[in-house]
Parts: C-alpha cells; structure tokens; sequence
C-alpha cells in the first residue's frame, strides 16, 4: 500500500477512536466494502485520543448528548461484561460540587434529568463533607477570597458514569476491524483531500468552478490514495484539510492539558467509602473554573484538568506541551483550597492535546459533502460517544435516514448535520 492511485471503496482518515469506531461499523455493516484506515501515528489512538482523561457520562439534558453518550456507555458494558474484553471501564460516578446559586441552577433541571432516566443522588453540604473528609467546603483562606471561591453548597452525583481506557476502547475496535478484512496504513499524513471533476475533460486546471466535483481520494506523503468515499475522522485537522477545498466544518482547535499528581497525601481521596462500589473519589468537578480531577487507581495517581473556557485560545499547536505556569497559577490555587491535600504537589507527568470545538453547539457534527462523510466536533466527548458517533457515521454512508445505537434506539442522521440540524442546547455542562 502507499502507491499511487491505490484504490479503496472506504478511506478513513484517522485512526482515534471516532475513526476507529467509524471504520468498524462500516464495514461491520458491509463486510465486501474495502475499507483502510490512515493514520500518521505509528498505531490507532496515539493522537488526541491518547491525550484525554477519558470520563464518559451519561447525564445531559440534550436528547442527542443522553443517546449518544447513554447508548456509548451501554456499548462498552456489553463489551466488558458480555464479550470478556476488558476496557478499565471503572462506573465511579461523576461528582459536581456546587456553590448554592449553582445549586439552584440544577434544581431546574433535577426533575428533568430524572425523568429522563438519569440516575443521580443529591448530596447536602454537611453530608459530602462528611463522606470526603479531605474536602474544605468553606474555603477562608486570603488566597480563597482573592480568587472569589464560594463555600460547596451541595454536591450532585451522577451514577451511570465513569472513566474507561481509550488504549483499550482502541483495541477493541482495531481487532474487530481486522478481523473483519480492515486494512491500516500508519505513518502516512494526509497532505490534502483530492478534489475531482466528474467527467474530466483534461483541461489545465481541473476541476473549475462549473464542473460537478466529488473526492477522489487522498493525497499522502507516499502518494494518491483512491477511494469511493472519504471519511474525514482526522480531530483538529478535519477543518485544516475541509478550509483547503472552501467547506467549513464550524470546528476549531483549543488546548487541552492534564496533569497527573502522586502522593501519600492522596491515599485517602483513592480510597474514599461510601460514594461507589470501587470505595474511590468519583471523578470531580469544583465549583469554579470547570476545574476537574479523576483517580487513577492502578497508578495510585489523580488527574487534573480544566474546562480552558474564556482567556485560552483557540490554536493548533503542532507539539502541544502542559505548561507548568498554567497548572501552578490557574488550577492548583482552585484545587489546593477546596482540596488541601493537593497543596505541595508538583505534577508527576503532564500532557496536552486538542479538543476538537464545535463552535455552533458543542455537539458532533456528522455531514456528507459529496462522497466526503465529514465526522467532527465531539468537544471533548469523543470518548464517551464514539459507539454511537461511528454508527451515525455508518448510515451517513450507506445514505440511510436512521442509525440503529446499541440500545435499539433510532436515531435520525440529519440531527447531527449542518443542513437539518436538531441538537438542543445543553444545559447540564462540566
């Protein structure tokens, strides 16, 4: 493979989880299509799905984020659970800790998570401080006023959630893809999409603006590749490569970076009672910043990271790094004063990465231009979707108005397109 003008009915760009997944439940559902994966990493989820901190949940109030992440999660269950693969899908919850006006925001949403099926548990200040001893709800400290923290009124905990291994999410899909007859070809950037007229004329300069074009494939650093049908599942470089033949995809790079954190002042928050069977602090949210943290337990570790809302740009970085001026000034003052057993601590390993943002809504956009099948957007939730995603990828090719999600739930295609689109505002946000 590699020379030029091979030929494939399926080429995916990407091989992270949504490409991985895409690619699978294509050929799942045509077993004689040929289908190759590229990728310019050296194996499938090196990328930005190696660089998350791999939470999925599945408490929204949009319909659209409860099917996709709901029916994601159930996927993964059935894998673990049914099919014996093991993919360190750990369900210890997500915990929200809320200052009192945030409290009351979620009060006007409570009866509608519920009635949706979300199950949660509602905590008051005196009983999460009770099952956290390492949690300061009144934070009072000069620093804390400085930084405007408020006091945790109450704390919300969402129990169908939980963190996963986006290596094994990978791993799972790869063998299932090859053993389908899917083909990979790591190490090779895709330079540009390959824009062709119809009917070819052999005019200088084809294709012209009044001839009907379609994709013919992919151009790589070792060549053409040919395809039917390209599936643009490439992250931050789908709008890179969509901007260079005039189609936006309304996505945008901005930074994502985490921090991972060891010590025996920690020991206690990884072995919290009573909030989950795995007896581990649940993956947490604070109260300011969207800054969040998840327990590691084979490593004995915590993860930190921040929501990098207003004041962080959006940029591609080619070789994203964590900057220890953002973890030292901007998470742990949060951190180190609702959670003072954090004080002290310097990461141990960091990382960063991208989130590919939807601008629009913050949902998956999945749209067909031409014989392009366009997958992007996930906003941070590729993880915690990528079952559902690659089955809505799926019937976006075959042309089918509906995709079957692992839950038997139909889900119309054009929901998550930029034509018809139908995608509620979320008002459940990290």
């Amino acid at each position: 493979m590699g020379n030029e003008n091979s030929q494939f009915d399926v080429v995916v760009v990407g091989a992270g989880v949504i490409g991985l997944s895409s690619a699978y439940h294509i050929k799942k559902n045509d077993p004689t299509l040929s289908v190759l994966v590229l990728d310019s990493n050296t194996a499938p989820a090196q990328g930005e799905s190696a660089k998350s901190v791999a939470a999925v949940r599945d408490c929204f109030t949009s319909e659209v984020n409860r099917l996709l992440a709901g029916s994601s999660i159930e996927f993964y269950k059935h894998v673990q659970a049914e099919l014996g693969f093991n993919l360190h899908l750990d369900l210890i919850s997500y915990l929200w800790l809320y200052s009192e006006f945030q409290f009351k925001q979620f009060d006007l949403i409570e009866k509608e998570l519920r009635e949706n099926g979300v199950r949660l548990r509602v905590w008051d200040r005196k009983e999460i401080a009770a099952m956290i001893p390492d949690l300061v709800v009144d934070p009072n400290s000069e620093q804390s006023h400085l930084i405007g923290l408020e006091s945790v009124f109450g704390a919300v905990q969402a129990l169908n959630c939980g963190t996963v291994s986006p290596e094994l999410v990978a791993r799972f899909y790869e063998n299932e893809f090859r053993k389908l007859g899917g083909e990979f070809q790591f190490r090779t950037e895709v330079r540009s999409l390959v824009l062709a007229p119809k009917n070819r004329l052999n005019l200088p300069g084809e294709p012209h603006i009044w001839q009907e074009k379609f994709f013919s494939g992919v151009r790589t650093i070792q060549g053409t590749i040919l395809a039917d049908t390209v599936v643009l599942a490439a992250g931050v470089r789908t709008p890179w490569l969509l901007d260079a033949v005039g189609v936006d995809c309304l996505v945008k790079p901005k930074k994502r970076q985490v921090f991972q954190l060891r010590g025996n002042t920690l020991e206690r928050l990884l072995n919290t009672k009573g909030l989950n069977e795995q007896d581990v602090i649940p993956f947490t949210i604070l109260p300011k910043s969207g800054i969040h943290f998840r327990p590691v337990r084979g490593e004995r570790s915590i993860w930190v990271a921040a929501a990098d809302e207003l004041g962080r740009p959006f940029k591609l970085e080619e070789e994203p790094a964590a900057e220890e001026m953002y973890y030292n000034y901007d998470v742990n003052p949060v951190l180190s004063e609702y959670f003072p057993c954090f004080a002290g601590l310097r990461p141990t390993s960091s990382w960063a990465g991208h989130y590919d943002i939807n601008s629009l809504d913050g949902a998956p956009i999945l749209e067909r231009v031409s014989n392009c099948v366009i997958v992007t957007g996930l906003s941070g939730s590729g993880i915690m979707k990528a079952d559902a995603v690659g089955r809505v990828a799926a019937a976006v090719l075959e042309g089918k108005p509906e995709a079957v999600l692992f839950n038997g739930r139909a889900f119309t295609v054009s929901r998550l397109g930029l034509e018809n689109r139908n995608v509620e505002r979320e008002r459940f946000v990290l």
